[in-house]
């Protein structure tokens, strides 16, 4: 419950007289009690991010904090020098041992260099890299205490692409698998575990969490009770935060300043505003000036009132002394902000921005958080301000800035309408030049058919073209998975923008998901889709025809209400089952259809020379061996397409004949030569192959 301001400023001096014994300079606070462990490396690892609480283990972390690319330094020497831990569980004694730490060591630097160069660049990481990084670590086994330290970290502000919710689970499933594999965890671990909670705003018993500490034989340290008091801060018990304050004051423990921006929090949380802003003359009473993070703390309790005159006058104050406020801090309030509900102030605190280096990727990240916790029209009022955004539309490139906004919308299933209005403006403002193709383009990649569907009649309404191979991405997985209802959920999303499923989309991504074409079409029917379109029945043709069921396909074929369906739509799975059937009747009567019925030559060719293409890429696609094998049969259908009055033209036969001169069987020739047209006259070379056949040479 709060106190009153007088009361609390006579309980709050008491309990920290010892911080003036301890002479509690700042750089004193930044020493870790019992190590060698300086808070300036410390806190350049990970420092908090926008979008989740931070823990306060030094200046600027006790609120969100700073994730800018230059402020994320993770120096090897630093790094190396806070995070070694005791020798792990289960880890054998002797001199294996040795090429076991040597294995871990090399995997820690490989892990840091890749997070390092994702901070450095982005400012954040993904959740990808972070569970390649798990996973081999845990396929190396023996996973040592600094690299479970460095996964563990990762698991709060620095994935604002993440639910906070996604992101705890994560933390616990890290914290299970290492300690399964051998890992042994220090105070350290606990405390990472501890910033991830407060970053991510989870809720847990500080009670318990020490109990489950004191069960596991580590003793909780002077940040253990930081981040304890800024647990209690959180939720307003400011009760719970006096008790640990007192504990602290037994134990000679110093107060930081992380611990005032908790109470500033705390008290502000508990609804007593007069004893929050009283904080600040309790530090200076105490010897601690109070510095940035003291002012955002400040801040972010006024913004989550939406009291703009306070954050003004504070704003206003700040200027007046020796601290500075960066671009940085002004988004933890927009963030504030914003989720408080009070997002028609957020125009006045984005003005004040310098856009100090850094601004761009800071500014990514905020939106990026922003988006994932619900507030994407806020996310969508920084992005405007990119100033990368105006000088690429000056440039003579199409601008594109904007592309990881719209991605994130599409991954977090915003909706629709939401992302039309975007894709509007963007485009309207000069801002992006395609904005609804790289809006179809993610939710292609992230398999969001319904979301796909409505930006594809978006797109059809301003004219552009949808085309049916853009939902092959949405067929791979469920053709790869034999997902059926995925299938023809994808086929009705299709219909709905008058897109027809062509030869290629069924042949590769539908038919093949079920036993038979029998089962395909009684899913098409039931879901009213038409069995007649050409992509259909092609697809139906290719499938009998390599089937080898050429007595089937020869009945559809000539059915007169089959539709007109060129040759080269089925062309290939024709050859695949004239050379697998032994059906010659049907083989040779398929080849007379397509030579006499004009339905199957719709192309610039006629039907004789198209018939006379398909027999000659039938002989290319056959092996020497197999030729040679069936011989005979062969022989069998040339004869049988002479009977029927197929004719081919000299070039052709030339072509065949070099083929079977090739696969040594010269008796063939005569054969294919007695197909060509008797009024077309053959060289001295066309008749010298057939007269030494026939002289035996």
């Amino acid at each position: 419950m709060p106190f009153h301001s007088s009361h609390f400023r006579l309980n709050m001096a008491a309990l920290l007289r010892s911080a003036r014994l301890l002479k509690c300079s700042p750089s004193g606070f930044l020493q870790r009690t019992g190590t060698n462990r300086n808070g300036p490396q410390l806190s350049r690892l990970y420092s908090g991010a926008i979008g989740g609480k931070g823990s306060g283990v030094c200046s600027r972390q006790i609120v969100p904090g700073p994730y800018s690319v230059h402020r994320c330094v993770w120096p090897y020497a630093g790094v190396r020098h806070y995070a070694m831990v005791t020798e792990q569980r289960g880890l054998p004694t002797d001199e294996s041992s040795l090429g076991v730490r040597s294995k871990q060591a090399q995997q820690f630097d490989w892990a840091l260099a890749k997070l390092d160069s994702s901070v450095r660049r982005t400012g954040r990481i993904t959740k990808t890299l972070l569970l390649r990084i798990f996973h081999d670590i845990c396929r190396t086994g023996y996973p040592s205490g600094n690299q479970a330290l460095l996964l563990l970290r990762s698991c709060g502000s620095l994935l604002p692409e993440m639910p906070l919710a996604e992101r705890t689970e994560l933390a616990h499933r890290i914290w299970d698998k290492l300690q399964e594999l051998g890992a042994s965890y220090d105070a350290s671990h606990y405390n990472a575990l501890l910033k991830v909670y407060l970053q991510n705003e989870f809720k847990f018993s500080p009670t318990e969490f020490l109990a489950k500490m004191e069960a596991a034989g580590v003793q909780p340290n002077r940040v253990t009770f930081q981040r304890l008091i800024a647990a209690y801060c959180h939720d307003g018990d400011i009760e719970g935060a006096s008790t640990i304050l007192g504990f602290m004051k037994s134990k000679d423990l110093p107060i930081t300043e992380a611990v005032f921006n908790s109470l500033v929090t705390g008290h502000a949380r508990a609804g007593d505003m007069e004893s929050s802003e009283s904080i600040l003359q309790v530090m200076k009473g105490a010897g601690i000036e109070p510095g940035p993070d003291t002012y955002v703390a400040l801040l972010n309790a006024y913004a989550e009132r939406g009291d703009m005159d306070k954050i003004k006058q504070t704003l206003e104050a700040v200027e007046n002394t020796d601290t500075s406020l960066m671009d940085r801090d002004l988004m933890q309030v927009v963030f504030s902000l914003s989720k408080a509900g009070h997002q028609q102030h957020v125009p006045e605190i984005v003005e004040r921005m310098r856009h100090e280096r850094g601004y761009v990727p800071d500014a990514m990240n905020l939106c990026l958080s922003l988006i994932t916790q619900g507030q994407e029209d806020t996310a969508f009022t920084v992005l405007k301000t990119f100033p990368t955004l105006q000088q690429e539309t000056q440039s003579g490139d199409s601008p594109t800035l904007g592309n990881f906004f719209l991605r994130h919308c599409v991954n977090m299933d915003k909706p629709v309408d939401k992302l039309a209005r975007y894709c509007k403006e963007l485009q309207d403002s000069s801002y992006h030049t395609t904005p609804l193709q790289f809006t179809l383009y993610c939710c292609l990649e992230a398999k969001k058919t319904a979301t796909a569907v409505e930006v594809m009649k978006m797109m059809k309404e301003q004219g552009q073209p949808i085309r049916p191979h853009y939902f092959w991405p949405l067929l791979t997985q469920h053709a790869k998975d034999q997902n059926r209802t995925g299938i023809m959920e994808v086929l009705k999303g299709m219909q709905e923008v008058d897109v027809p499923a062509d030869v290629e989309t069924m042949s590769f991504y539908v038919l093949p998901a079920f036993p038979n074409i029998d089962a395909a079409r009684d899913a098409f029917k039931e879901m009213g889709c038409s069995l007649e379109s050409e992509g259909f029945l092609s697809s139906e043709m290719r499938s009998e025809a390599s089937s080898g069921n050429l007595a089937g396909l020869l009945v559809m074929m000539s059915a007169p209400s089959f539709p007109a369906l060129d040759l080269s739509t089925f062309r290939g799975s024709l050859i695949q089952g004239f050379r697998r059937s032994d059906d010659l009747e049907s083989m040779a009567k398929i080849t007379e259809l397509l030579y006499k019925d004009e339905r199957f030559s719709q192309g610039a060719t006629g039907s004789a020379e198209a018939v006379s293409y398909f027999l000659y890429n039938l002989m290319d696609s056959m092996t020497e061996a197999e030729v040679q094998a069936q011989e005979d049969k062969l022989r069998q259908y040339f004869n049988q397409l002479k009977s029927m009055g197929i004719i081919i033209p000299g070039n052709i036969y030339r072509g065949i004949r070099n083929l079977l001169d090739s696969y040594h069987v010269p008796e063939l020739i005569k054969d294919v030569i007695a197909l060509v047209d008797s009024q077309e006259p053959l060289n001295f070379s066309d008749n010298r192959v057939v007269v030494s056949v026939f002289i035996g040479f």
